[in-house]
Formats: C-alpha cells, structure tokens, sequence
C-alpha cells in the first residue's frame, strides 16, 4: 500500500519544465512500498542512522522470519540482527521494524544494564526493570515516528499496537499497567539462567535464614 501521490503534470503555461515535475526520470519513491524501506528510506529513517552507529557503523541486518523468543520481533544487539515475524501485515511490521532498531541504537544502555548485572549488582526484578525501561525509551520513540510518519509510511488509517500504550502516564505506570506479564518474564527468566549465580554469589543468605 502507498500513501504517495503522484505530482500533476504541469499545464502549457505553468511555465514548469519536465524535470521540474518529474515527468522525466524521477528517484522511485520508497514511501509505502516496504517495511524496511519505509524506515530505513522513507520518514523516521534517522532511526536506522542510530542503530547503524549503535552497530559499530555496520547496517543492521533486518529479516523476515520466526522470532526465537515467541514475540512478533527480536533484536539481537551482539550481532545487530532483527528479526521480524514474517506474518504481519505491512504497516505493523513497519511499527515493529522501527522499534526494534530502537532497540539497536540503545545498545550502549543495553550493555551497561548487562555489565551490572553479569557482575551481581542487579536482583531479578531489578535487571527486569532496567531492561524494560530502555525498551520504553524506544517505546515513545516509536509512537513519535507513527504520528510524523504513519501518512507517508501509507498507514495512515491503521490501528498500530503500541496506540495501546498511549495512555501510560510515564515508565511506572507502563510498567505496571500496561506492560504484559509475559514480556517482563522474559526478562526474568534470562536472569534465573543467566545471572542468579552471580547475584546469590555477591548476595549470599544470611545463617540461619
């Protein structure tokens, strides 16, 4: 689907010349046609710009398929890897391409979290919090880049799934709220395999408790 329209070619006496109105060659307009050309070609593709940065300078690597962690997408910020489920429509998979590069570009915030908590510094509801806050970062990034761009995306009359999230009044509400009990365990159980060895070292029981 496009949202483009095509310019009006120019009456004998406007005075304009064929290149003026694009009726010679013209750049194909990479508005609507795709998911990953309308971020990363269209409006809001600053968004890429700052995951490519975040990626080392390296073009991250936008696939369609079978997200590994059962949501609709995925990012693998070692390897600068995005995966989306290769079954949503074009306008949602736009949503979730956006927020996933997002994610990417808040790579840094990502790896501090990481750093603390390899290191025993973070319980397992902290290392859930601070790691769902940065994607509520990339959260309100997203619902900015839908109302700039939903228009020129060619979604602009689509029922997006983060709108779901606008009346979240800040990260605690969200949180509490808002956010699904499923995504937060994600988090949770990444720490139960991962980094409850390193907390219960640096935090040992108490005798007798």
């Amino acid at each position: 689907m496009s949202g483009r329209k095509d310019p009006t070619p120019p009456s004998a006496d406007d005075g304009a010349t064929a290149v003026d109105s694009c009726i010679a060659e013209c750049p194909p307009d990479p508005c609507g046609k795709d998911a990953i050309a309308n971020v990363t070609e269209c409006c809001g593709s600053e968004i890429f710009a700052a995951a490519k940065k975040a990626n080392g300078g390296k073009d991250p690597k936008i696939v369609f398929g079978k997200p590994s962690s059962g949501f609709d997408a995925e990012t693998d910020t070692t390897t600068g890897t995005i995966t989306v489920n290769s079954g949503l429509s074009q306008c949602t998979a736009t949503e979730k391409v956006y927020f996933e590069l997002a994610n990417l570009s808040n790579k840094p915030a990502f790896d501090k979290v990481d750093g603390e908590v390899a290191a025993g510094n973070l319980s397992r509801e902290d290392y859930a919090i601070a790691s769902e806050q940065i994607e509520y970062d990339s959260l309100t990034k997203t619902l900015a880049a839908i109302d700039k761009c939903k228009k020129q995306w060619g979604c602009a009359s689509h029922p997006f799934d983060f709108d779901g999230f606008r009346p979240a009044k800040g990260f605690g509400d969200y949180y509490k709220n808002y956010l699904r009990e499923s995504h937060k365990d994600y988090y949770r159980n990444f720490w139960d395999s991962g980094y409850k060895a390193a907390y219960d070292a640096k935090h040992p029981t108490p005798p007798g408790k």
